[in-house]
């Protein structure tokens, strides 16, 4: 996904200039991994289809906001789209029906729900192995809060509760294992 951040960046200014072909590429480009994370938090299919509508939805009107410097397109749209996949939960008060443990539906299981493509769900898979090596090559202490508020959906605040642990420890882990897990996953690439 790195390789075409340039292309990324240009659809989201054209669909800041309200070009609806734009938006159609990225969320071509996107969706399933992003269906995949949030169906990873709220765990119904209606639900993950009406937030995956919201973040681009989202996108369609905050596009304009995007800046480059501070991350990708696609950190930016995993961004918008745990935050509306955490709303959905505090809204519909789903927080009792969350797993308590990290069991449950993989994440191949996630990206290949929607029935995607042959081709697509190749490349999905590729990306998946790419992340799950690169999780596995972070520190341990790290992993664990990245795997309780990304895939598990807490709060950071709900992480520290759940681990027993300071707020500050969980917010420096989890940015210190997000910067490991972007440079590891940049030379993948």
């Amino acid at each position: 996904m790195q390789s075409d951040g340039p292309i990324l960046v240009e659809w989201l200014r054209r669909i800041a200039q309200r070009d609806a072909r734009a938006l159609e590429s990225l969320y071509d480009r996107f969706s399933p991994v992003l269906y995949g994370t949030v169906l990873s938090i709220v765990r119904r299919k209606e639900d993950a289809e009406e937030v995956l509508g919201a973040v681009f939805f989202h996108v369609w009107q905050k596009a304009a906001d995007y800046t480059p410097a501070k991350g990708s397109v696609y950190g930016w749209l995993l961004c918008i789209a745990r935050s509306r996949a955490l709303d959905r939960l505090r809204t519909r008060g789903y927080k009792g029906a969350r797993r308590e443990d990290s069991g449950g539906m993989d994440l191949e299981e996630l990206i290949h729900e929607k029935g995607d493509d042959p081709l697509e769900q190749a490349h999905q898979s590729q990306a998946m192995d790419r992340v799950r090596a690169a999780m596995q090559r972070i520190p341990p202490e790290q992993r664990k809060v990245i795997e309780e508020a990304y895939l598990l959906g807490y709060s950071q605040s709900e992480v520290a509760g759940r681990l027993g642990m300071p707020l500050g420890t969980v917010k420096t882990r989890m940015r210190d294992g997000m910067k490991t897990l972007q440079g590891l996953l940049k030379g993948a690439a």
